[in-house]
């Protein structure tokens, strides 16, 4: 409960990034740092506040452009941002990602190997979850819920899988609002945390994932 706790009152007291003009609500901000420079600080955080990385979650330059890097060694790492997006006017959550190294034998329908080389999680008003994973071993279209915090309830959905496009760019394009609706079968309240994740801890692996652009769109 006290993990739980620790991550609402990050999520209340981070920056809040709002709707822009025509529809679009950019949220990755790599240009703003030199390679090799961490993101943490006033606009990206860590969640729950406080874990110390063995690769600190850095900016780095892919093909002429900068990009974010998530590595990790038996552990779990995830940095986000505050946000406030109304699912109903920008539905569509747009991103590219390239996985490295995919967790060895991760599994998001096992508890005890649900690592993924990237995660992009979109937090509701009412601490509500959902997930975009790309996993090890799970087919694309796996849905699931691994744990059951009272406060806090998440859903993960599998949209890449595998090796056959890893260390290549892959886009992926999500229509939030619908995809709450149909795993909690309930009208959703605003956005307010975007997060970016990469897992090893389960299966005492190694994982790195970068991350490129990502939006909420209108259309």
């Amino acid at each position: 409960m006290r993990r739980l706790r620790s991550v609402g009152l990050l999520f209340a007291a981070a920056v809040t990034l709002g709707a822009a003009a025509g529809g679009v609500v950019r949220l990755d901000d790599w240009d703003a740092y030199a390679p090799g420079a961490s993101v943490l600080g006033s606009v990206w955080s860590a969640y729950p506040a406080g874990p110390k990385f063995k690769f600190a979650p850095a900016v780095v330059l892919d093909g002429g452009r900068q990009a974010l890097m998530l590595k990790t060694e038996n552990e779990a790492m995830r940095i986000g941002r505050a946000v406030k997006v109304d699912p109903r006017q920008t539905p569509w959550l747009t991103w590219e990602w390239k996985a490295l190294v995919l967790p060895e034998g991760g599994d998001v329908r096992d508890p005890k190997r649900n690592d993924q080389a990237g995660r992009v999680m979109v937090m509701f008003e009412g601490l509500k979850g959902v997930l975009y994973v790309w996993d090890t071993t799970a087919p694309v279209g796996t849905e699931s819920r691994p744990d059951g915090f009272e406060m806090f309830q998440r859903a993960l959905v599998v949209v890449r899988s595998g090796e056959p496009r890893a260390g290549q760019w892959d886009r992926q394009r999500h229509n939030v609002y619908a995809d709450y609706r149909r795993l909690f079968e309930s009208e959703p309240r605003a956005i307010k945390w975007i997060g970016l994740e990469s897992h090893s801890n389960d299966t005492h692996s190694r994982t790195a994932v970068v991350f490129g652009g990502v939006r909420f769109e209108a259309r």
